[in-house]
């Protein structure tokens, strides 16, 4: 027995208490005080060991403070290599039933503790590759397109007209600048970022955007955009830039982007 589990026993003596009334008081089981008083705290569950010494030296009357400051000083490696007896001896003097039945515990923990891993790397890697085919790669710079580029692309795209005329063709790009589908939104990650975004009525996109990517959307009346950090995207709205829907490290929910936000007040 060392020197500090003499001192609580003593305490414990001279205050009349036994072992079982510590334990009523304190809901430790008598096994762990056993422990205490003998020294043999590689026996006690580690996550509460000082919990249980606070409760049990505040129990006899010592100060807590002091009593976890020696026990500090007790279980240094110099210090059980001279006193402590260890885990395995410990073990030894229990019976054969109770012993088991910390080895089952001790497996069920480790189980647990693989499976909660083992589902944590799954959710990384299926996210990672959800934005990996989302985006671009992370090597490849970013590039601002311009709106009337973004026009182009799709007039190009649009059955070949009769008229030549340079008077039409402007027309026809005033034309494609006020249709209704004329919101082009890109979001540009400054940041790790997850984003949930809703054009006009349609049904919400989610997904998570690495540092360096961006991603372009276009609707006919608006967005409505939700952030995990309102400060770390670029938005361009037809090629303008405009001010951020949040702060940064504070979430942002529904934040609405529409046409008027390109008016220049």
């Amino acid at each position: 027995m060392n020197p500090f589990s003499e001192e609580l026993r003593k305490a414990r003596e001279a205050r009349q208490l036994t072992l079982a009334d510590i334990a009523q008081q304190t809901r430790i089981h008598i096994k762990y005080l056993q422990a205490i008083e003998q020294g043999t705290f590689d026996v006690l569950p580690q996550t509460y060991v000082r919990a249980f010494i606070k409760a049990y030296a505040e129990t006899v009357g010592l100060n807590a403070a002091d009593a976890l400051r020696r026990y500090d000083i007790h279980s240094t490696p110099e210090h059980r290599k001279e006193t402590a007896v260890t885990m395995d001896e410990a073990k030894l003097s229990l019976k054969p039933e109770v012993a088991d039945r910390e080895l089952q515990q001790e497996k069920r923990i480790r189980i647990i503790t693989f499976s909660v891993l083992a589902v944590a790397a799954l959710l990384a890697l299926g996210m990672y590759l959800l934005n990996y085919f989302d985006t671009v790669l992370p090597s490849q710079t970013v590039k601002e397109t311009a709106f009337t580029e973004v026009v182009k692309e799709q007039e190009a795209m649009l059955p070949p007209t009769t008229e030549s005329d340079s008077s039409t063709g402007a027309a026809m790009t005033k034309s494609a600048e006020q249709q209704p589908d004329s919101l082009v939104l890109r979001i540009v990650a400054t940041d790790s970022v997850w984003i949930t975004i809703m054009r006009d009525s349609m049904a919400p996109r989610a997904g998570y955007m690495l540092r360096g990517r961006y991603r372009t959307y276009v609707a006919k009346k608006g967005f409505s955009i939700s952030l995990s950090d309102g400060g770390a995207v670029r938005l361009l709205l037809n090629g303008k830039e405009i001010p951020p829907v949040g702060e940064r490290g504070k979430r942002v929910r529904n934040a609405k982007i529409t046409a008027e936000q390109l008016v220049t007040p």
